[in-house]
């Protein structure tokens, strides 16, 4: 919020640049939405570009091409449903940058994977619902009560039935987060095989539960001991506005 200021600027060149239909057309509003629905995507498509960041980018200095963050290009990662604004920011960007921007302004995108819910495909994490997720502030206690009794199974429902069928890995959670968060890939391989054709180690649910548990753990233990031992200082030294090139 204190750095908004900066980005003020190009907020206002952006609203210039797109019309009420074009946001309407991409969002689906229609008239009854309120201008902060409108008029946020411009703020949202700022950061897009280097001259939104005149000092962190450019110590302040506009001189050269190499100094100049008006001509460098912008990378984003982000989830497909963030994918919109940037669509729309690609189609005004050349009203943003000089004419020899290498781009033409416009930002390029790398979509990644959503992350499952607790429940699965058909839940949706939420901080209203502590069930829904694994927070970097909880207890141990609280990690493995949420896998054991929450994270949706692809197992079976006997134990004959998991040795004969197998998981349905594409649907169970603590399989897919261990796609995310267990380093060693060749574990991750092993432990697929196994639970997908119920035999070996990890050949039930209440095993790969077990081990996303230990690797959750580890990860939350990890972080927040270096959390703790973060200050107001250290903040305030990070969020500091100075150049980084």
């Amino acid at each position: 919020l204190d750095y908004v200021g900066r980005m003020y600027p190009n907020i206002v060149r952006i609203w210039k640049a797109v019309t009420v239909n074009q946001v309407n057309g991409v969002f689906g509003f229609d008239s009854s939405a309120n201008i902060g629905k409108t008029a946020f995507p411009a703020i949202q498509a700022a950061p897009s570009f280097g001259s939104s960041f005149p000092n962190v980018l450019g110590g302040g200095n506009g001189g050269g091409d190499v100094a100049n963050p008006a001509t460098l290009a912008c990378l984003i990662p982000c989830a497909i449903d963030q994918d919109p604004y940037f669509r729309l920011t690609r189609d005004i960007a050349h009203k943003l940058v000089p004419s020899h921007h290498p781009l033409q302004g416009k930002p390029s995108l790398i979509h990644s994977k959503f992350f499952p819910p607790l429940q699965g495909a058909q839940g949706k994490m939420s901080s209203s619902d502590a069930n829904s997720a694994i927070f970097l502030t909880d207890t141990f206690e609280d990690i493995e009560r949420k896998i054991k009794q929450h994270a949706f199974s692809g197992g079976q429902d006997t134990k004959k039935k998991q040795e004969e069928l197998g998981a349905n890995l594409d649907v169970d959670v603590s399989y897919q987060w261990l796609r995310f968060f267990l380093e060693d890939d060749d574990e991750l391989i092993r432990i697929g095989k196994e639970y997908g054709s119920g035999s070996g180690e990890h050949w039930s649910t209440g095993k790969v539960k077990a081990k996303l548990v230990a690797v959750l753990k580890d990860l939350v233990e990890e972080h927040q001991e270096r959390r703790n031992a973060v200050t107001d200082e250290v903040v305030k030294q990070w969020m500091t506005e100075r150049c980084i090139l």
